[in-house]
């Protein structure tokens, strides 16, 4: 399956900041394998902040939503995430099914969670506090 047609994950170390760039209706399998490998990444690189680019991502199924809630979400909070930003997708089901997560799992929340309609105004937020810009490294998932 080729992952990289749905999913690319950008790293800036200096800010401590993975971005999950999604795009499309996104296969199972893919959504699952990229949301544990953001997770081997931060937790490997140290990335305390996460952007979820979903502006070019389609529904995501009620099944994924789930197992994102049963199954990967108890993982994620073990990171110790300071910061989650989510770009706002043009599709009204996907935007949906994230509001719909993200209120089930508001009182959970350790990390501050935000939406942005834009990537730059995301990573201005989530570089606040760390200072400064830097230049990302790509990483795809496999």
């Amino acid at each position: 399956m080729e992952t990289e047609s749905y999913l690319q994950l950008e790293t800036d170390r200096l800010h401590q900041l993975l971005v999950l760039h999604w795009q499309g209706f996104v296969p199972s399998e893919v959504y699952r394998e990229g949301l544990l490998e953001g997770i081997q990444i931060s937790r490997r690189e140290g990335l305390h902040n996460w952007i979820m680019d979903m502006k070019q991502m389609k529904v995501i199924r009620q099944a994924d939503q789930e197992w994102t809630l049963a199954t990967w979400f108890p993982q994620f909070q073990l990171l110790g995430v300071n910061r989650l930003a989510f770009i706002v997708s043009d599709d009204i089901f996907n935007q949906m099914a994230v509001s719909s997560m993200v209120a089930t799992l508001r009182p959970q929340f350790r990390a501050e969670v935000e939406y942005f309609q834009e990537l730059a105004s995301a990573i201005r937020w989530a570089q606040e506090n760390n200072g400064g810009f830097s230049t990302f490294g790509r990483l795809s998932v496999k």
